[in-house]
């Protein structure tokens, strides 16, 4: 995803109805390996930069994240995905639809088979 799509998707966030729980959860359990014993390659937990700017507009969205009271088990295992550059304690919780729109066909290809992200996209787009 590059940063103007990245930046787009989080002004767009998770709107005024974010997925079930489970649904975040599951997402997030792929990423971190919380049930599996294996997390994501992609999952990066280390340290990252952000721009001033895309630091505000996350830092807004967390907020949001916490009025809403959205949160998932494991959730401080979740770093930033390699693949798309994108904060999953927040991704977790857009909607696919968001996530497809946002995302070229390029990154796309680039998640590994059994991400929540390219299965999600894909459902959406069963002849790409």
């Amino acid at each position: 995803m590059s940063l103007v799509n990245g930046a787009k998707a989080i002004i767009e966030g998770f709107g005024e109805n974010p997925p079930p729980q489970e649904v975040a959860q599951a997402r997030s359990d792929i990423c971190t390996g919380r049930l599996s014993g294996v997390p994501c390659p992609n999952n990066h937990t280390g340290g990252f930069s952000l721009t001033a700017t895309a630091s505000q507009v996350i830092h807004a969205q967390r907020q949001r994240k916490l009025e809403l009271k959205l949160a998932v088990e494991g959730e401080e295992s979740l770093g930033v995905c390699k693949v798309c550059k994108c904060y999953l304690p927040l991704k977790v919780w857009y909607h696919i639809a968001t996530i497809n729109d946002h995302t070229p066909d390029s990154t796309l290809a680039n998640f590994p088979d059994f991400c929540w992200i390219k299965q999600g996209c894909k459902s959406l787009n069963p002849n790409a």
